[in-house]
């Protein structure tokens, strides 16, 4: 696993308040927590596909997502956090959810907006859609 995207998926974790000893353990909760942001980087990608002309470079492909991730988790739209919810709900379990899905949604918004580039290009190539 790219050391970076651990990292972000820590910083998250770390952040919603989600203790390490919750019954999913520590590791299977980072990878949770990875698994969400990279479904929805995968949405962000989906949703931005027509953006992309064929003879953009990969730094073009980056600016463009970096820009996209600061402007939604700067606004904070009601459908920026239904999709963030409909991703939550897909990868937790009910009472993970009920626990902890106002606090990671929150949580990723707050995170979204102080991506590093370099994390960026991470967590796109990682998700490799």
């Amino acid at each position: 696993m790219n050391p970076k995207v651990k990292r972000v998926g820590e910083r998250v974790m770390k952040q919603a308040g989600i203790p390490e000893e919750e019954q999913f353990g520590s590791i299977i909760a980072i990878l949770m927590i990875i698994s969400i942001i990279l479904t929805l980087i995968r949405v962000l990608q989906e949703c931005n596909k027509n953006k992309l002309s064929a003879d953009c470079t990969e730094q073009d492909k980056y600016s463009l997502y970096a820009e996209e991730i600061k402007n939604y988790s700067i606004r904070k739209g009601w459908f920026t956090k239904l999709r963030i919810k409909k991703v939550l709900r897909q990868n937790m379990s009910k009472e993970q959810y009920a626990k902890y899905s106002m606090r990671l949604m929150s949580t990723l918004l707050d995170n979204g907006e102080n991506l590093k580039d370099d994390e960026i290009v991470a967590l796109v190539e990682t998700s490799n859609v």
